[in-house]
């Protein structure tokens, strides 16, 4: 069976552990504790620091530029968290609708729990990077999929045909 096949099939099993570590973690109240976890697929702990400061300007609604090119430019930041920064850096400058950008910091951070299953594993860091796109596209466009929903009805969104 191919790679590709078989991250299909442990699709609901990877679900499951990524959300029940979300869960675990949120009881914690703290960002750190997700970020501490994510320690295990390849985020540095060096990259800590700088990725509070950037969470905490995207829950203030201040701009993230300058924060984002200082961890991607640091000589020793873990390519989750450039990849974090460089999500982040995009969001800022659009993505062709409105996006809160707490909730795209939220989605890239949990969204990397997809590849807790791969914990230090040699695919584990490239899994938390597409996790961390997936979960920052997901919270980024829910808002606005929502409304688009509440516009036309639940029934006709749904609809199969044209």
């Amino acid at each position: 069976m191919s790679e590709t096949g078989s991250f299909s099939n442990d699709a609901e099993d990877r679900f499951d552990a990524a959300a029940r570590f979300g869960f675990e973690d949120v009881q914690q109240r703290r960002l750190r504790y997700h970020l501490l976890r994510l320690t295990a697929v390849g985020l540095g702990r060096q990259d800590l620091g700088d990725l509070l400061e950037l969470a905490a300007l995207t829950f203030d609604d201040s701009d993230v530029t300058q924060q984002t090119a200082a961890i991607r430019q640091r000589a020793d930041v873990s390519p989750l968290a450039s990849a974090i920064a460089r999500i982040m850096d995009r969001a800022a400058r659009g993505v062709g609708g409105p996006v809160r950008m707490s909730s795209v910091m939220l989605g890239a951070v949990l969204g990397a729990y997809t590849a807790m299953r791969d914990a230090g594993g040699a695919v584990s860091t490239d899994a938390a990077i597409a996790g961390a796109v997936g979960g920052a596209v997901a919270l980024a466009v829910s808002d606005e999929a929502r409304h688009a929903i509440e516009q036309v009805g639940t029934d006709e969104y749904l609809r199969g045909e044209g």
